[in-house]
């Protein structure tokens, strides 16, 4: 999965990571197995209307155009199931449209961009609006998009803060260091580790192993997990030392989420795969 992002405006650069998560949820709503490549561009009134007018003959700004490189294509359905690449094609928003259109419908601006680019997604996809039975199936197709990206975000914030009390449990009277890990289980059960220190320092334990022990501990398999937090007093998002990375990657899922946090409100969003490539596991001692 790929979002090449720009945008003519710094301040609207937060969205890479929003775009980024909708088009995830989007692959998994859609059920759909390619790796896709998308191009989005946050753009201004004056060149969108560029845009619309040399390529759609269109004389004004639009809030959204999309420019789908599968259109036409017969297989694009088997494409779309594939395991490959598949370039799926451009974006363009106009902040000014988008901006204004969100004082207009009374709801916030990133409510706006979220949905103009789900919008987009979906052209590109081979969903259409022209005809009303099309239209039946691709505006109620947006909102549950976006209410399962508006619900996952809300699980990730309540993650994390689980993973904060957790820290408050750390004993850590050596590095004063203190860790909070939780991990969530499918059935919604939340299970929490904290590191703990030892005068021999090799003795200490993790927090995100403790959290994973404890479920672990608790009857929960690998397949059982969703979603991983950790959390410290850092500069930047905590990441696992490398013990923790080779304990995640035999206990997690390799493709669920893992959110590094720290107590500054930043959050780096990665998985076992990105944290341990190349890990060694079970598979590496049979017919030992």
């Amino acid at each position: 999965m790929e979002l090449d992002f720009t945008s003519i405006k710094k301040e609207y650069e937060v969205y890479e990571k929003v775009y980024l998560d909708l088009l995830e949820q989007t692959l998994l709503t859609l059920k759909i197995k390619c790796s896709p490549i998308v191009s989005i561009s946050l753009i201004d009134d004056i060149a969108i209307h560029s845009i619309n007018r040399e390529y759609r003959h269109v004389n004004r700004p639009t809030d959204v155009i999309s420019f789908a490189f599968l259109d036409g294509d017969s297989n694009r359905a088997k494409l779309l199931r594939s395991k490959s690449e598949v370039v799926l094609g451009d974006i363009y928003i106009s902040i000014d449209r988008a901006s204004a259109q969100a004082k207009e419908y009374g709801h916030s601006e990133k409510r706006e961009f979220q949905f103009l680019f789900v919008h987009g997604l979906l052209h590109l996809l081979g969903y259409d609006h022209m005809k009303i039975e099309d239209e039946h199936i691709m505006f109620p197709l947006q909102e549950k998009i976006l209410k399962s990206y508006e619900e996952n975000q809300m699980k990730k914030e309540e993650l994390i803060k689980k993973a904060m009390e957790a820290r408050k449990l750390s004993h850590s009277p050596y590095s004063h260091f203190a860790v909070g890990a939780a991990v969530l289980c499918k059935d919604g059960q939340v299970f929490l580790g904290s590191n703990v220190e030892n005068a021999s320092y090799p003795l200490s334990m993790c927090a995100e192993r403790n959290a994973l022990y404890n479920a672990i501990m608790h009857g929960k398999k690998k397949e059982d997990f969703e979603m991983f937090a950790l959390v410290a007093d850092t500069d930047e998002p905590c990441s696992p030392c490398g013990a923790c990375r080779q304990v995640i990657s035999e206990l997690y899922p390799s493709d669920a989420p893992i959110l590094m946090a720290n107590l500054k409100g930043k959050v780096k969003e990665t998985n076992a795969k990105e944290l341990l490539p190349f890990a060694f596991d079970a598979s590496d001692l049979e017919n030992k």
